[in-house]
C-alpha cells in the first residue's frame, strides 16, 4: 500500500517528498532517498533482505566453528541452507564435524545426562589413579537443569600426579567409545591441558554432546574452578572487582600488587595462593557466593 506523508518524530508536519525531508536538519540525500522508497512503495527494500538474512545467519552461525563472520560469507556466497553448506562450502575440520552434528548440538541435554558424563571421565580418571578429582564445570555445576555442553576439570590433590594423565584419559575414553569426534584434540594454556571434543553415552536415543577436558596442576584448581564454573557474567564482574583492588584474576591464579598503565599490565604481580574458592572471595573482600548463586 503507497504511504502519501511520512511523519518524522520531532517533526511536525507531515513529510509527502524526498525533497521535503532533505530540508530536516540530520537528514542527509542518502536518508531522503530511503523516506522516498518508503513514501512510493510503502516498505523499504533493504529490509527485505535484512528479514531474510537474519535467520540463515543464524543457522549458519550455529554450526560449531563458524562464528559471525563465516556465517556472512557464506550468506555472500549465495548458501542459503545447511544443504548449500554441507555440498557447497569448503569447510574446516571442526566445521565438518559442528555440521555433522548441528541439531545434536543445539538440543539442550538434561543435567541427568550431564552428570553420567561427568561420571563417564571421571570413572575413566580414576581407573588410571583414584586420587584424581574430576568435577563438571559451566552450567551442570550452577544447578541449571539443562546444559549445553559438559565441562569436566581434572587435577590430582598432590600437585604433581596430574601429569601424564592428560593423553591416558582421553585414549581410554576413545577405546571404549565414548569419544565420537575430535574437535580440537589438545590445547595448551600454561601448565593446563585441554581437550575439546564430542561425546555419546550408551545406548540407544543418545546424543553426540559437546565435552571438553581440562587437567590443571592443583595450585590453580580453584582459580580454574571458578572460570569454568562461570557464567561468564560472573567471571567478568570478578575480574573487574579484583582489578580495581590492584589484583589480576584469570583462570590460572589470583595476583596481588599489579601494575598497570591504563588497561596494560606493567608486571603480572605475585600469586596468592587460593586452594579453595572461598579462598579467593575471601581474597577480594567478598561473603562466598555458590554455584547457582552465580547464574546471573
Amino acid at each position: 500500500m503507497k504511504v502519501t506523508r511520512w511523519r518524522s518524530q520531532g517533526h511536525g508536519e507531515g513529510i509527502s517528498a524526498a525533497r521535503e525531508a532533505c530540508k530536516i536538519p540530520g537528514i542527509g540525500k542518502r536518508m531522503a532517498e530511503k523516506i522516498r522508497e518508503i513514501l512510493e512503495s510503502g516498505h523499504l527494500r533493504k529490509l527485505d533482505y535484512i528479514s531474510e538474512s537474519v535467520p540463515v545467519l543464524e543457522t549458519f552461525s550455529n554450526i560449531w566453528g563458524a562464528g559471525v563472520k563465516t556465517a556472512q560469507m557464506w550468506y555472500q556466497q549465495g548458501f542459503r541452507t545447511l544443504d548449500d553448506i554441507q555440498m557447497k562450502a569448503s569447510l574446516t575440520k571442526q566445521q565438518t564435524i559442528g555440521l555433522k552434528h548441528y541439531h545434536d548440538f543445539l538440543d539442550r541435554m538434561p543435567r541427568e545426562e550431564a552428570g553420567e558424563i561427568e561420571k563417564t571421565v571421571r570413572d575413566m580418571a580414576q581407573s588410571i589413579d583414584p586420587s584424581l578429582i574430576a568435577v563438571a564445570c559451566g552450567s551442570y555445576r550452577r544447578g541449571r537443569a539443562t546444559c549445553g555442553d559438559v565441562d569436566v576439570l581434572i587435577t590430582h590433590p598432590d600437585g604433581k600426579s596430574h601429569r601424564g594423565v592428560f593423553s591416558k584419559i582421553l585414549a581410554g575414553l576413545r577405546d571404549t567409545g565414548f569419544l565420537t569426534d575430535d574437535l580440537v584434540s589438545q590445547e595448551e594454556s600454561g601448565n593446563q591441558k585441554k581437550y575439546l571434543g564430542v561425546c555419546r553415552l550408551p545406548g540407544p536415543g543418545h546424543r553426540h554432546r559437546r565435552l571438553d577436558i581440562i587437567v590443571v596442576p592443583y595450585s590453580e584448581f580453584a582459580c580454574a574452578l571458578m572460570y569454568f564454573t562461570g557464567s561468564a557474567y560472573f567471571n567478568r564482574s570478578m575480574r573487574a572487582l579484583a582489578k580495581t583492588k590492584g589484583m589480576s584474576l584469570s583462570e590460572h591464579s589470583l595476583n596481588c600488587h599489579v601494575l598497570r598503565k591504563g588497561n596494560a599490565k606493567i608486571t603480572t604481580g605475585i600469586i596468592i595462593s587460593t586452594t579453595t574458592e572461598q579462598d579467593i572471595f575471601e581474597q577480594l573482600g567478598l561473603p562466598y557466593r555458590k554455584p547457582h548463586e552465580r547464574d546471573w
